[in-house]
């Protein structure tokens, strides 16, 4: 459980506030509830439910009883349910349906864990074949939540504004690290810019958490009220430079950005709360975790957010940590001398263009900076000549029509020439995971 000593408010969400005693009391509750259902210590519960109060209130239950939550997308199609709930074999599954009653919800009696025992199962997203499930401890899941609390420098007085899917790993950080700095943590059901302008305006956030796609997607609306907010969380991919410069430029607030993934629980580096000087990185370390570049310029993490492995998959688990016991996180950056982190890109998703290596992520910051381009994707596409080439898929602004000539224009200025995308597909919208990242796979696809 969160440190119990909070006064005030805890949690807004559509149902209006619930302050630290009331959540305490409804997790109590919850837990002799599940309890009396027969769910022990150490059991498998599968939590798939839409982002809300009962969310957090069931993920805090089963902590309180030390059992196992395996956090899932309410929007999750019905085989990825089916394969969650065989995968992981899990004793329950808490969604918008009442638990049964086996008997007298007497109040269970609470278990103290083990830090190195398991706390959570995150299912990846999947882009290379079945969702794997990420095995991750009591002591990362505490610890990515008090890194951003430290870094962010959070306290009782902060608002944090939070559109984030709590079923990710990235959008439980958050929630964990408001609840134990004692912050009031706004929690909308999705994100819209039209939600986040009606929390801005009725919250006075000061703090707001988000992935570089809803970032993008604000700096096309006018008006934002911005002015409470002095630090804007982002991770999930990486921002580049010039998404955020502008940010800070339009808000005035410092852009931290952080870097993570599901196999460490949490950020692995962020940017302190305090320095504005280093848009387009990741931040040093956090504390106790170290980072290295490994062959081909992959980063390398040890410490305690690390994964102990994934479930039921051996092979995978080898492929992922080393014999130091360090992850190899499929992720291309750099350290600097001053310990600042810079993600380039996915290993896996690096061109190779005629001997030369083209990183996606560069080109679409590019081509996101066009004022008619409100989201972007870059993938390889075949090539007699070169072997691949760089193409290009845009979702335009509302009310814009770009072309495929005016985006090829935009990055000569900026571009190698065998970095400029040979082809532009123009879409609706671009597809997404449950994190909001944009998902490239399926356009591949």
């Amino acid at each position: 459980m969160y440190p119990n000593h909070h006064s005030g408010t805890a949690l807004i969400d559509e149902q209006g506030p619930l302050s630290h005693g009331e959540l305490l009391s409804a997790v109590a509750a919850r837990a002799a509830e599940l309890a009396a259902a027969g769910l022990r210590s150490g059991d498998r519960a599968l939590l798939c439910r839409p982002n809300g109060r009962q969310w957090v209130i069931d993920y805090l239950a089963l902590a309180e009883l030390n059992a196992v939550s395996v956090p899932l997308n309410a929007a999750s199609a019905p085989d990825e349910i089916r394969h969650a709930l065989s995968d992981s074999s899990a004793a329950r599954t808490l969604t918008a349906l009442p638990v049964a009653r086996d008997g007298p919800g007497a109040p269970p009696r609470a278990v103290a864990a083990d830090l190195s025992e398991i706390a959570a199962i995150a299912y990846t997203s999947g882009t290379t074949g079945r969702p794997k499930g990420t095995l991750q401890t009591h002591r990362a899941v505490r610890l990515g939540g008090e890194h951003i609390a430290d870094r962010l420098e959070l306290g009782p007085c902060d608002t944090v504004l939070s559109p984030l899917p709590l079923a990710h790993t990235f959008g439980a950080n958050v929630l964990n690290a408001a609840l134990c700095s004692g912050a009031t943590l706004v929690l909308l059901a999705r994100f819209s810019e039209e939600a986040v302008a009606g929390a801005l305006r009725r919250h006075r956030p000061t703090v707001l958490a988000g992935v570089p796609t809803m970032y993008r997607r604000l700096l096309a609306c006018p008006g934002l009220p911005l002015e409470s907010v002095r630090c804007s969380l982002s991770a999930g991919q990486p921002a580049g430079r010039r998404l955020a410069v502008r940010w800070q430029e339009r808000s005035g607030a410092v852009f931290a950005e952080g870097w993570g993934m599901t196999e460490l629980a949490g950020l692995a580096s962020l940017t302190p709360a305090d320095d504005p000087d280093h848009p387009g990185t990741s931040g040093p370390a956090v504390p106790g975790t170290a980072v290295r570049t490994g062959e081909d310029g992959e980063l390398l993490v040890s410490g305690p957010l690390v994964t102990p492995g994934y479930l039921n998959a051996p092979e995978a688990t080898a492929r992922a940590l080393g014999p130091d016991g360090a992850l190899r996180t499929g992720d291309i950056g750099r350290v600097g001398r001053d310990g600042e982190i810079t993600v380039v890109d996915r290993l896996k998703d690096v061109i190779l263009c005629g001997g030369y290596s083209v990183y996606p992520a560069e080109v679409e910051r590019v081509i996101a900076a066009h004022p008619d381009v409100a989201a972007v994707a870059v993938t390889a596409m075949p090539d007699a000549v070169r072997g691949e080439v760089p193409r290009a898929w845009i979702a335009a602004v509302p009310g814009r029509r770009p072309d495929g000539k005016a985006i090829v224009a935009h990055c000569r200025e900026q571009l190698a020439p065998y970095k400029i995308p040979r082809r532009t597909t123009f879409l609706p919208q671009l597809p997404t995971t449950a994190g909001g990242k944009i998902a490239r796979a399926q356009l591949t696809d």
